[in-house]
């Protein structure tokens, strides 16, 4: 996966991504960031950790967002 920087485009095998929205969290010693992207499959969130010059990514589909959310809540209550 080869990024452009400073377009907000993304290309994976020979497909772009359109970087919609982006926020950055600094939390502890790491940066997230949060990306709302869209590309020819459709809107999705990808979500980046960077700690100590390593990256970890997921990448959650729009249709999952709903359960997403819900599974956060769920566990994030259940553990207050």
């Amino acid at each position: 996966m080869d990024k452009k920087k400073g377009t907000g485009m993304m290309k994976k095998e020979n497909h772009k991504s359109k970087l919609l929205s982006t926020e950055k969290l600094l939390i502890e010693n790491k940066t997230i960031h949060v990306d709302f992207k869209e590309n020819h499959g459709g809107k999705f969130l990808q979500i980046a950790e960077i700690s100590n010059d390593r990256k970890s990514t997921i990448i959650i589909p729009y249709s999952g967002f709903t359960l997403f959310l819900e599974t956060l809540q769920k566990i994030v209550g259940e553990n207050l």
